[in-house]
């Protein structure tokens, strides 16, 4: 039986994601988490790395091995070029650039993981995630950043 490169690095992909999510999880264990009506700085940094570790563990269970095409020995680094260097431009814009700018470097970098992106699919989530984010980071819970760099 051999291994499926694809098969192999959604399955790795999911493990880096479900140990990234309990590494969260575990650091934010250090602040007091409050209850849910009084909602300390940990809870929701435990919430959401117990999520992410939920998720990565789904992905890990539920690769097909059999039903994938075997794909070329190379291993593509293409995508995780883009998205690391995706999330490394947020962080570096966030505070500079405010959240607008930075969901949307963080958006357009990250679509070139494909060899063909999908120009439709980018246009719309250039538009939706940053007001989603806007929604809920800064109107929603109050966070204080700028949405704009003149804000």
């Amino acid at each position: 039986m051999s291994a499926q490169v694809s098969s192999w690095s959604e399955r790795i992909g999911g493990i880096v994601i479900l140990l990234l999510g309990l590494a969260v999880a575990g650091q934010a264990m250090s602040y007091p988490l409050g209850t849910l009506n009084n909602m300390g700085p940990g809870f929701f940094p435990v919430a959401a790395g117990l999520a992410l570790a939920l998720l990565g563990g789904l992905i890990v269970w539920k690769i097909p091995d059999a039903d994938l095409p075997a794909e070329s020995g190379r291993l593509n680094i293409r995508p995780v070029f883009f998205v690391l260097a995706g999330i490394l431009a947020w962080a570096l814009l966030l505070r500079p650039a405010g959240l607008i700018a930075a969901t949307v470097a963080l958006t357009l970098l990250s679509a070139f993981a494909y060899p063909v992106p999908n120009l439709k699919r980018i246009a719309i989530t250039v538009v939706v995630l940053p007001v989603m984010g806007w929604l809920l980071f800064i109107y929603g819970l109050g966070m204080p950043m700028r949405a704009f760099p003149w804000s």
